[in-house]
Formats: structure tokens, sequence, C-alpha cells
């Protein structure tokens, strides 16, 4: 049995791990931990036993593994009920990570994975943490994912097939994705894919300027160089898409 997964990378990971000093580091890595729990609590909150407001996950389904640059998210089955629940989720984590902390390009796809993750500390102190992730459908999301030219996420032919095993593809997506000419690295440079929306349709210059800022912001934080062509290309890539939702 397949399983859906949304994989995500984070742009200018290196970059930000070598221009931050150690605690800002650390707050930094805070940040990215708490919107992955906040995407995957779909709006719940409880208290911790500090009693600092944190996000409830407790809920969800959806399974998640964060390892330096990459996040994956994947479900426990192939039903129609956890597709919704990753969409939401993968929705919500990249629209956090775009405008308000660190760029991310993804990809949800329909495949096989399965993930191992353990940790145990012996008696002299060491950590034995493993953590492996294997199946076809991670190698395909990696390839995929590293082959974008923007911030933003896709949905991959293997879920509309999938979708359409059991419903109408555009019913089914139009709450969470729309058509978008998506630009790549590789040839063919522009594919008709299903993008996840940054924000519903019918927005104001005025809103999309504002959020256009925000982008800029999300890839110049932390000290992340933006004077390149290739952070350019990215930036200006994802703003074009983010304009897309004036119409």
């Amino acid at each position: 049995m397949g399983k859906y997964i949304a994989y995500f990378d984070y742009l200018g990971y290196q970059k930000f791990i070598e221009n931050c000093e150690p605690a800002r580091l650390r707050e930094r890595i805070g940040h990215l931990l708490r919107d992955i729990e906040v995407a995957m609590g779909d709006g719940q909150y409880s208290l911790s036993p500090r009693g600092h407001l944190i996000a409830d996950i407790s809920t969800s389904r959806i399974n998640c593994l964060a390892i330096s640059d990459t996040v994956i998210f994947s479900t426990q089955d192939d039903s129609i009920e956890s597709l919704r629940e990753i969409l939401k989720v993968a929705k919500k984590f990249n629209f956090q990570s775009i405008f308000f902390n660190m760029p991310v390009r993804g990809v949800i796809v329909y495949d096989q994975y399965e993930m191992i993750s353990s940790q145990t500390k012996n008696p002299q102190g060491s950590v034995y943490s493993a953590n492996m992730i294997y199946g076809k459908g991670l190698v395909y999301a990696h390839v995929k994912a590293e082959s974008l030219n923007w911030a933003g996420t896709v949905v991959d032919d293997s879920v509309i097939n999938k979708i359409g095993e059991f419903g109408d593809v555009d019913e089914s997506l139009r709450p969470y994705a729309k058509i978008y000419p998506i630009p790549y690295k590789v040839e063919p440079y522009i594919r008709n894919e299903y993008a996840l929306r940054l924000l519903e349709d019918n927005q104001s210059e005025a809103s999309i300027k504002n959020m256009s800022n925000n982008v800029v912001d999300s890839f110049s934080r932390d000290n992340k160089p933006t004077d390149n062509e290739r952070v350019q290309t990215l930036t200006n890539n994802t703003l074009e898409f983010l304009r897309s939702h004036l119409e």
C-alpha cells in the first residue's frame, strides 16, 4: 500500500547555519519546530508542563520526520481522509514557512515510504538515534523537490491519479491547490501542475504587496545573502506565483 508523502526542503539552510551565532541558531531552530507542530495541530493548543502554550498534536494522524533541512510528513494509509489531512498540514506549513519563517520548496506524492525512528541512551550517556527512511516515494519526492525553481509546493501526478480512483480531482484539491505553470530548473522548465495555494484568490493589490514584502524578508532573514542570481530567481518566481492570487 502506498502512502501520501509531503516532502519539504528549507531554502538557504546552509547559509543560515554558517551566518548565525549558536544562540540565534538554537532560537530559530525552535521556531522551525514550532511551525511544524502548529501545522500538525490544526489550530489546537495545550499547556506544556512548564505552563507554555504549545501546539496540541495529540489527535494528528500524520507522521513527521525533521532532519536538518528536510521535513517529511506522511500518512498511515491511502484513504481520502488521510489525503485531506496531509493536504491541510502541508498547506499550513508551506504558508507559514514562506511568509514568516524560512522558505521551503516541496512536493506531495503518492508512493511507497517507510520510516524507522527510535532513540535510546546507554548507562554511559551515549545516545543511539535511528532515523531511517526508505521507499521509492522518498527518492522520487527528493529528486522532484530538488528540481523546483521557486519556494512553493507541487501536488504530483501520482496524487492526481490516486484521487481519480475515488473522486473528482479538481473538487478534491480546490480548497488546497490551484493549477499553475510551475518553474523548474530542468526541462521542461514550465509544467502546468497543481500547486498549494499561498492565499485565497481575488486578493487586493495592497494585500499582495504586503505579503510580497514578507516573502522577500523570509529569503533574507538570518543573514542569508540575496545578492546572487540564484536567490533572485527563486524569489522572483515565488513572487510571481503570489501575484496569481489576484485573479
